[in-house]
């Protein structure tokens, strides 16, 4: 059951990494940023040991396979449950805290203004540069540039070297710590609902995790 759904997940990583970047040999960044953050390295096989949190709810069979989502903090875990809602039973879907893994990201730092921001952009945009974003929370990131977030170091400072050759100059590389939240897992899924969950999440959540674990034993909620 475990070996179906994690090579579900493979294949449709390398499926939508393929259609994205078809086209020919001249890639632009941004189709390596795809590549480059959605690979086998994200999906991640986690065994149903003891120091597994255990969802709240009705117990899940043993050794089922469960695709695990997240994690998300709060509002976020509530959109990201509203668009399970429409895939699969309620009964299918529980949830249980986790702590995220650590990663990489590549950004530029915060600038002095919300304008000075957009302008940064706006330059990346002229040198045919997408999938950046603008740090909007009240904390020190604020007006920071977020041009992609990744699993690991390596991979992070690959595409900061695709940014420098395209002109980028002020671009840095830096570690995330893990975010604790909600992580959904869906039991059993099939073929069609894990290949739209893989749609939804790199539509609305890119920076959450894609994954393929045992089903905990223990209730949902």
């Amino acid at each position: 059951m475990m070996r179906w759904l994690v090579a579900l997940l493979l294949v449709a990583n390398i499926l939508f990494g393929a259609l994205v970047g078809f086209g020919g040999s001249s890639r632009n960044p941004d189709a390596q940023l795809l590549d480059l953050q959605m690979n086998a390295q994200q999906v991640r096989v986690v065994g149903g040991g003891q120091d597994q949190p255990a969802p709240k709810g009705k117990p899940a069979v043993p050794g089922a396979a469960c695709l695990a989502w997240g994690p998300f903090a709060e509002a976020d875990a509530a959109r990201a449950r509203e668009l399970l809602s429409a895939l699969v039973p309620a009964e299918a879907v529980t949830s249980r805290e986790v702590v995220g893994a650590p990663s990489w990201w590549v950004f530029m730092p915060p600038q002095k203004s919300r304008a000075e921001a957009q302008r940064k952009m706006a330059e990346l945009k002229t040198l045919g540069i997408t999938g950046y974003s603008l740090v909007e929370t009240e904390n020190e990131w604020q007006n920071a540039v977020d041009l992609g977030v990744f699993p690991s170091e390596a991979r992070a400072r690959e595409y900061l070297a695709t940014l420098q050759q395209a002109g980028v100059r002020s671009a840095q590389v830096g570690e995330r710590r893990g975010r604790a939240g909600v992580e959904w897992l869906v039991r059993e899924p099939g073929e069609a609902v894990m290949a739209r969950v893989l749609e939804i999440k790199q539509a609305n959540f890119p920076e959450s995790a894609l994954g393929a674990i045992e089903c905990p034993a223990g209730p949902a909620r």
